[in-house]
């Protein structure tokens, strides 16, 4: 505080230490304020409470200019381990209520987990008038969510009620339109999304819903941010950039087909989907857009001449992982503008699918499809695309997914696609048997 009297500026503060492991999931949901729970694939654990600085945008156009922002706090001596979060819409133009189409926090309080430990860092900005019971008062919630009572989660209670936008025939319908629209030329690809809203009984336990989350899907990127009005969660398997030590990876995902109940079904199901020419088109337009996209920033890239199997609890995919280097002068943070969204999640090419997809979808996509993740102050990132994943406000929960369609495309079997997608969530809701 004397070094902010002395400078007459804001100077930051940022403490580490190392604490004994947690359960995260149970912090997470009891502080009631701004949070962010980041589980990767590989296993590592963020857990972001309270607010040092917000960011909020209408668009993408700004993601460049949090690498000045960056720089001020590696001037400032704000250890490189300090990290951003957030994400973005899908499209600025289809936004939940309270919800901006671009959202970056630097979390008050940091809790990193890894193989090696779990780290707790506090970062506050520190005013020329500071006097300490600000920080006393900012910083109890977050203690007090530390500290709060052990208890046994509680069990989700089946929905009373859930309801499909659009309906499922009239979702097939709209599958049927938007493959005649291809057909005609407009468009080579569109990616048809589904609402599926559940309303329960009480409120949904928050951490039951993470616990699920996490041991479920051990292969995906668990997450969860609460934002102004609810808490957007899901497992997601798609990395749209991920930055280590000057090396960018992030991959092709598109192609789906069921998981079989026995070895030989699930073989069965991957070679019709290997064998696809539809699928295979669909994938090979998302490695495409990848590459383009990178060029001005990554150099060396490296990935396989076929696509690979990826394998999930409820889904398979094709999976094409594409690596390269990050050219000295790049930041991580135009990458991520520019990656989002892929024809993965909009279609091919992207411009005109997104507009399809507004006007033709009956709701809003808000951060469904968008981006989730975060980045260091040392220049590490990983950034996911927000997929198998919904938005979730006291005893309802809006669940999203979607499906590419191409002019061939079977309404049918695009609504059981669209059927496993789902499953992700309802399984961590723990409702059996699918929607019926």
């Amino acid at each position: 505080m004397n070094r902010a009297r002395k400078s007459g500026h804001i100077e930051w503060f940022a403490k580490s230490l190392a604490i004994p492991p947690a359960r995260w999931s149970a912090v997470y949901a009891r502080f009631p304020g701004f949070g962010w729970f980041f589980r990767s694939p590989g296993g590592d654990l963020r857990l972001g409470l309270g607010l040092a600085r917000e960011w909020q945008w209408a668009d993408r156009s700004h993601w460049p200019r949090m690498e000045e922002y960056v720089r001020r706090l590696r001037d400032a001596g704000v250890s490189h381990d300090v990290w951003i979060v957030g994400g973005q819409a899908f499209s600025a133009q289809s936004n939940w209520p309270g919800w901006p189409a671009v959202y970056l926090a630097l979390p008050m309080v940091q809790v990193t987990e890894t193989k090696t430990g779990t780290q707790l860092t506090v970062v506050l900005p520190i005013a020329p008038d500071a006097v300490p019971e600000t920080y006393h008062r900012r910083l109890e919630p977050v203690w007090q969510a530390f500290l709060g009572p052990s208890e046994e989660p509680v069990a989700v209670g089946p929905p009373s009620s859930w309801e499909s936008q659009p309906s499922r025939y009239d979702w097939m319908a709209k599958v049927a339109e938007a493959a005649a629209h291809i057909r005609q030329g407009a468009l080579q690809k569109v990616v048809l999304a589904r609402e599926v809203t559940l309303t329960f009984g009480d409120a949904l336990p928050l951490e039951t819903i993470l616990e699920n989350l996490l041991a479920q899907n051990p292969d995906a990127a668990s997450f969860a941010i609460r934002g102004p009005e609810g808490v957007f969660l899901g497992a997601t398997p798609e990395i749209l950039a991920r930055a280590h030590g000057g090396v960018l990876e992030t991959m092709g995902l598109a192609g789906s087909a069921p998981r079989g109940l026995t070895p030989e079904e699930d073989a069965r199901y991957a070679e019709a989907m290997r064998r696809d020419p539809k699928i295979a088109a669909e994938h090979q337009a998302v490695v495409t857009h990848i590459r383009e996209a990178l060029q001005p920033w990554v150099s060396d890239l490296q990935l396989p001449a076929e696509p690979i199997l990826k394998k999930l609890p409820t889904v398979q995919h094709l999976w094409t992982p594409i690596r390269g280097r990050i050219d000295e002068e790049a930041a991580i943070w135009p990458i991520v503008a520019e990656l989002g969204p892929t024809p993965a999640v909009a279609g091919y090419p992207v411009s005109p699918a997104v507009n399809y997809i507004l006007n033709h979808e009956p709701f809003q996509r808000g951060w469904y499809a968008g981006t989730v993740g975060w980045s260091s102050v040392g220049g590490d990132a990983e950034w996911m695309v927000a997929l198998r994943s919904g938005w979730m406000r006291d005893h309802r929960i809006r669940l999203y997914a979607g499906c590419g369609i191409m002019g061939d495309s079977d309404p049918e079997a695009e609504l059981h696609e669209s059927d496993w997608k789902l499953n992700t969530m309802l399984s961590a809701l723990e409702v059996e048997g699918g929607l019926k």
